[in-house]
């Protein structure tokens, strides 16, 4: 019953954000729901499916919504991806060493706190490199909040809509095909077996990204794959209840302890994606909104599914993504790991 009262919290509060035409707001609000549920009560639980469950429909979404004329812009991703990277990385340093030098955090945490990876992956990888992962793990909390609550809503209003909605994009073909179950079970189960088999091979962001190949060939091969927007919002508010359920007043007592450091983030966070989307907008590979995106430092799975609400239907912006979580999960740690060695 817990997490049944745990949906419905999130879904509540998510369904009203919405409503109200938040960006990302059934995610937003499931995050708060679910989190206040859990402060209140200390009872709010999500299982672990929920999780992958997003990811999943994440991914089935993606794939579902690229047609065979989109293909080729996949391979116009590399050069953005690694201006990307190399950008979140100089800032991920440069934020590290002013937290390990204004607190009492050692090097190795600091940097870990504030790598843009995944809030249930980096602070697992803090703790086999022998660094603090509740602090690690309080910080990337507040990353993520900042990511998918925040920075949506700040990029819908300094930006104007340079996109068609993904809605109008599709057009009356999506009404139509929202009627088509054969073909929307169809596509949810290519992408259940697919993100199961990523999620089976220990790959970072595996889940998300077999998911979505998976679609990919079956849209190319089924050209009715799809899946209707309520499916996303079931998705958004998943994902966020999962969050919002992991958030109890021990993690609101470390934000409270590390609210200097906690505010560095978030400028650095800031200050980067303003820098980062300003040169990918420059160099043509995006427009100022998509820009803004590319640079969030939020989850992969996260802005697939945020990203329609703000009228952005872009393939190389969510591959961009997926290769940004996948370099960070599995380059990062060492690298920082070493530079913390060489400067400890």
């Amino acid at each position: 019953m817990q997490v049944f009262y745990t949906i419905l919290a999130a879904f509540v509060l998510g369904y009203i954000l919405d409503k109200c035409c938040i960006p990302g707001g059934m995610m937003v609000g499931a995050v708060i729901g679910a989190s206040l549920l859990n402060l209140a009560t200390g009872n709010a639980q999500m299982p672990v499916f929920a999780k992958i469950s997003a990811q999943i429909v994440a991914g089935a979404f993606i794939g579902s919504g690229i047609s065979r004329r989109e293909l080729p812009e996949i391979k116009k991703v590399i050069k953005p991806a690694l201006l990307v990277i190399l950008g979140l990385l100089l800032f991920n340093l440069m934020s590290g060493f002013i937290i390990y030098k204004t607190s009492k955090i050692d090097l190795l945490t600091a940097l870990l706190c504030t790598t843009p990876g995944g809030i249930s992956d980096i602070p697992i990888v803090a703790e086999d490199l022998g660094a603090d992962a509740s602090k690690v793990l309080v910080m990337q909390l507040v990353r993520l909040v900042f990511g998918i609550g925040i920075f949506p809503t700040v990029i819908s209003k300094v930006t104007n809509i340079e996109v068609q909605d993904l809605r109008a994009h599709m057009g009356v073909l999506d009404e139509k095909k929202d009627k088509d179950y054969l073909s929307i079970f169809l596509t949810i189960g290519v992408a259940v077996a697919f993100g199961m088999l990523g999620k089976a091979s220990g790959l970072p962001a595996g889940t998300m990204s077999f998911a979505t190949i998976g679609s990919i060939i079956f849209k190319l091969l089924y050209d009715r794959a799809n899946l209707p927007h309520i499916i996303r919002k079931a998705a958004q508010c998943l994902s966020g209840a999962y969050i919002g359920a992991g958030i109890g007043m021990t993690q609101i007592i470390e934000i409270r302890l590390l609210i200097v450091p906690a505010l560095i983030l978030i400028i650095s966070l800031a200050l980067g994606a303003w820098l980062i989307s300003g040169v990918l907008y420059r160099k043509k590979f995006f427009s100022r909104r998509e820009a803004m995106l590319a640079a969030t430092p939020a989850g992969a799975s996260d802005m697939a599914l945020i990203s329609g609400d703000l009228g952005i239907h872009n393939i190389r912006l969510i591959f961009l993504q997926v290769i940004r979580y996948m370099v960070v999960i599995t380059l990062f740690p060492t690298l920082l790991k070493w530079i913390s060695d060489w400067f400890g």
